[in-house]
C-alpha cells in the first residue's frame, strides 16, 4: 500500500474482493500497467483463501471442460512461482484419494477412466501398497487410491500475501476494512464504486467478492447465485514429516502443522464449529493416517465457500453492462494462473483465448 495512493479515489479498475482471486486479478491487471484498486471489507484473505489446504486439484474436477481448465492453470504454476519470486510452498508432487472400501475403489477407478480423458493427465489406480509407498503413514487397511501426478499445492496465506505484493509494488493499492455500498452505473457504463470510506471513480469494476458476490452484483441488477458452503478443518500442533503431498482433505504444510478437513454444509453465514462434524472428520483421518491419533491439535475452525448451484465457477464479462467483470467460485487456488491471465485479457484487449461459455451466469435462468 503506497502512502498516499491509498486515499485515491480514481482507479482504472476496481477489484471487489481481497482473496486469492481479487488478487490474482490485481496482480494480472497492475503488471499489464492498469492502475488497479482493491476494495476488501475485512481483511486479505479473511474468508475460505485464509482457512484453506491450498490445493491445486486437477484430479476432482469434471466436467471435461472443468477438467482442463483446471489442468490449463496447474501447467502455468510453475512460470507464475517464478514470477511471484517463489515463497509460499509451491510443489506438483501430485495427490492421493484413498479408497477404504472395494466400492470406493471402484469408484474412484470410474473417474480415472473420466478425468484421463484429457491429455496430460495420466491418473491411475494404486493398490495399498503402491500407495503405502509413496505415502508410508497411511493405513495398511485402505484398498487403495487414486494417484494424479498433475496436482500439486501452495500455502495459502503465502501465496495471497505474495500476489498482494506483487500488485502492490506494480502500483495497486490495496484497502481494507471497506464495504462497497453501491456501484453506480449510468447509460449501461460503469462509472464509480461507492464505499463506506468513500466514492472511487472507474469504468471498470470486477466483482470477486466470494459469497459476498451475489449481494455486489444486486447493486447492478443481476441475480448471481452463490451461496456459502461452510467447511470445518482441523489444525495439528507441528509434526514430524508424515506427508509429503496432498491425501484426500489432508495436507502438512513444512512448518510440520497438518491440516484435517473438511464438511460440505449448507448453513448458511454460520462458521459455527460443531463437535459432531470435528469428531467425524478426526475419525476419518485416524483411520486413514493412523499416526494422527497422537497428534494434539492447537486449532478447530471453519470458512465459507462461495459455491454456485453446479459448483462451477462464474467466469465472465457482462454483456448489458460496460464494464462490469464476476469471478466466483470454489478452488480459487487451483485457478489463480488461468484466473489473471483471464481477466488480464479481458480487460486489456477485450477477449481471452480461454473457453468461457460454460462459466456464464445466464446458465442458471
Amino acid at each position: 500500500m503506497r502512502g498516499s495512493r491509498m486515499f485515491k479515489n480514481t482507479a482504472d479498475v476496481v477489484v471487489v474482493g481481497g482473496g486469492v482471486r481479487g488478487l490474482a486479478v490485481a496482480f494480472g491487471l497492475a503488471r499489464a500497467g492498469l492502475d488497479v484498486v482493491v476494495v476488501e471489507e475485512r481483511f486479505i484473505a479473511s474468508s475460505a483463501s485464509g482457512l484453506n489446504m491450498g490445493y491445486i486439484n486437477v484430479s476432482a474436477k469434471r466436467p471435461e471442460y472443468y477438467t482442463i481448465l483446471s489442468k490449463m492453470s496447474s501447467d502455468m504454476y510453475p512460470e507464475f512461482n517464478a514470477e511471484l519470486g517463489g515463497g509460499f510452498e509451491y510443489e506438483r508432487m501430485g495427490s492421493l484419494d484413498i479408497a477404504e472400501t472395494d466400492d470406493a475403489f471402484r469408484a474412484l477407478a470410474r473417474s480415472v477412466e473420466e478425468r484421463n480423458k484429457v491429455p496430460g493427465i495420466d491418473m491411475r489406480m494404486l493398490d495399498a501398497a503402491e500407495a503405502r509407498t509413496l505415502e508410508p503413514a497411511l493405513s495398511p487397511r485402505i484398498k487403495g487410491a487414486r494417484w494424479c501426478p498433475v496436482d500439486g499445492s501452495v500455502h495459502p496465506l503465502k501465496l495471497a500475501r505474495a500476489l498482494m505484493k506483487a500488485a502492490v509494488d506494480r502500483g495497486a493499492v490495496v484497502r481494507c476494512g471497506e464495504k462497497v455500498l453501491d456501484i453506480r452505473v449510468s447509460s449501461g457504463r460503469v462509472e464509480a464504486v461507492e464505499t463506506s470510506a468513500g466514492s472511487i471513480s472507474t469504468r471498470v469494476v470486477v466483482n470477486t467478492a466470494g459469497i459476498h458476490t451475489s449481494s455486489v452484483a444486486r447493486t447492478v441488477g443481476l441475480k448471481i447465485p452463490v451461496f456459502p458452503e461452510r467447511g470445518q478443518i482441523i489444525i495439528t500442533e507441528p509434526l514430524p514429516q508424515i506427508l509429503k503431498r496432498p491425501v484426500d482433505s489432508y495436507k502438512q504444510y513444512a512448518d510440520g502443522q497438518v491440516l484435517i478437513g473438511a464438511s460440505n454444509e449448507d448453513v448458511g453465514e454460520d462458521t459455527r464449529v460443531t463437535p459432531e462434524i470435528i469428531s467425524r472428520i478426526a475419525r476419518t483421518a485416524i483411520r486413514i493416517l493412523p499416526v494422527l491419533n497422537r497428534a494434539h491439535v492447537v486449532r478447530c475452525t471453519a470458512a465459507l465457500r462461495p459455491m454456485t448451484p453446479d459448483r462451477l465457477p462464474v467466469y465472465q464479462k457482462i454483456q448489458d453492462i460496460a464494464d462490469f467483470y464476476v469471478a466466483v467460485g470454489h478452488s480459487g487456488f487451483t485457478l489463480a494462473p488461468v484466473t489473471a491471465k483471464i481477466f488480464t485479457d479481458l480487460i486489456t484487449t477485450g477477449k481471452t483465448d480461454v473457453d468461457l461459455a460454460p462459466y456464464r451466469y445466464e446458465r442458471f435462468a
